[in-house]
């Protein structure tokens, strides 16, 4: 299987080898007519392309860089401390990295994202009597806090909106008495089921907009515009023990839809698709639940609640539709794929295991691996018979890319990475940029045609390559 790769020398422009020598004056018109051709060639792309094309990096920040993140027009950067100050996050103004605004924040415990027009600070903290996080926005033109909210759980945002959780009491933990028997990892566990608080909140103000409380027993799923974490929230899927699913819109809480599914019980867990592959932002076709105390899942058909079929694969192994038709599952050897609408086998891919993107019938196939580990396997595999067409050797994912592009970096030489995005319909690679003091996988973060990466204190932020029909 072959690996097409359209790689960029990035120190020193392409020349063709030489010809063999011809006569003068031969040689004197080959030339006039090839520079001719040339020129012809080079004002025709830049035409098409509107731009001459970057290749290198727009900007770089070099000093104790500890995140970042792009989002509209600002670039936010976490910074380590400082000799005469604290930890930082710093607003930079994306098209240049000029600095407009920096506040201090505890970075050890702490993690951003970013509404429309409001950065999300998200305190986590820990102590004997358990887990929670509080939330504080900040105006993300000018850095100014606008409000904070204790014992919150983000969920994602919404166009202007930020969809939360109430945490629930730090006071009920979990003990574990030593000695005593483990769950039986096979059989599906609701655990002690508790009332869901859910807000959506305007995120310049922090105040409710709407609100919905679940009792226990009931599960709630969300349904995203693109694959998980990306994307904006786009509505609320609620699973009673009835078997009701109700679908409400998340900017207003109004009821769009309900599914009644020829099931009732108690739901271990229960999913619509927000963390699948297969088209983002369509409308719902399959629902899945684990019944407690049983072993395996159930898949409906939605809208109708028609029981399709009954799948053996684990909930703790995974089961998610990766493809139009298919589900797929990780199992010891690789990856296993399911028909959607009967459950029958469709194909077993060994070598593999897990699928990364999906675009149309072919899957992003890879390995999981630690992030200080060797580069894994890559690869493209066709959807419909699960053969790899294409090996991407040395190749990794950069994490958090756009859901519509696929970005991937290679190494070079021990410290130095090139840069590419993946064609998965061809297994072609555009090389778009190189990078220096890459000793490993980065923290980056993407938002339209920016990328921003991280790599040992030094932040380095590129263009994108423009978009091509078909890709």
């Amino acid at each position: 299987m072959a690996e097409t790769v359209i790689e960029l020398d990035l120190s020193s422009p392409w020349e063709p080898p030489e010809p063999p020598r011809a006569p003068l004056r031969f040689r004197l018109r080959t030339r006039w007519l090839a520079a001719l051709t040339v020129l012809a060639v080079v004002a025709a792309g830049l035409t098409a392309a509107g731009a001459k094309p970057r290749t290198g990096p727009l900007y770089q920040i070099d000093d104790q860089v500890r995140t970042v993140m792009v989002t509209g027009d600002m670039l936010i950067v976490g910074r380590y401390q400082q000799a005469l100050s604290g930890t930082r996050i710093e607003g930079r103004r994306l098209s240049d990295g000029k600095v407009l605004w920096n506040v201090p924040a505890d970075l050890q415990q702490m993690y951003l994202t970013a509404g429309d027009r409001v950065l999300i600070m998200i305190r986590h903290s820990e102590s004997d009597r358990g887990y929670t996080s509080t939330l504080t926005g900040l105006d993300l033109a000018t850095g100014r806090q606008l409000w904070t909210r204790p014992r919150t759980g983000l969920t994602g945002t919404a166009g202007g909106l930020l969809v939360v959780e109430d945490m629930p009491d730090p006071g009920k933990i979990i003990e574990i008495v030593e000695g005593g028997e483990l769950p039986d990892p096979t059989i599906n566990h609701a655990g002690d089921p508790q009332p869901r608080h859910v807000l959506v909140l305007d995120e310049r103000t922090g105040e409710p907009v709407w609100e919905l409380t679940t009792p226990p027993g009931t599960l709630l799923d969300f349904t995203r515009d693109a694959q998980y974490p990306a994307g904006s929230v786009t509505g609320v899927e609620q699973l009673d023990p009835t078997g009701l699913v109700t679908h409400r819109d998340i900017r207003s809480g109004a009821v769009v839809a309900t599914h009644q599914l020829d099931w009732s019980g108690t739901p271990a867990m229960f999913s619509t698709g927000y963390a699948w592959f297969v088209a983002p932002g369509a409308a719902t076709t399959r629902a899945l639940v684990y019944p407690d105390g049983e072993r395996g899942g159930l898949v409906f058909a939605l809208p109708g609640g028609r029981r399709l079929f009954r799948t053996d694969v684990t909930l703790y192994d995974g089961f998610y539709q990766c493809a139009k038709d298919l589900f797929c599952a990780t199992t010891e050897h690789g990856i296993a794929a399911y028909d959607s609408s009967t459950g029958r086998s469709a194909w077993r891919l060994d070598g593999y295991t897990q699928v990364m993107a999906t675009r149309g019938d072919r899957l992003v196939v890879g390995t999981y691996e630690q992030p200080d580990s060797m580069p894994g396997r890559l690869g493209i595999a066709d959807a419909r018979t699960g053969a790899v067409t294409v090996e991407l050797t040395g190749w990794r994912l950069i994490d958090r890319a756009p859901a519509d592009r696929i970005l991937l970096w290679r190494a070079v030489d021990e410290r130095t990475a090139i840069l590419g995005e993946l064609d998965p319909a061809t297994g072609r690679i555009a090389v778009f940029g190189k990078a220096g003091d890459w000793y490993g996988p980065p923290e980056c973060s993407t938002r339209g045609d920016i990328l921003a990466c991280v790599m040992v204190g030094e932040a380095t932020v590129w263009h994108l390559p423009p978009r091509h029909p078909g890709r």
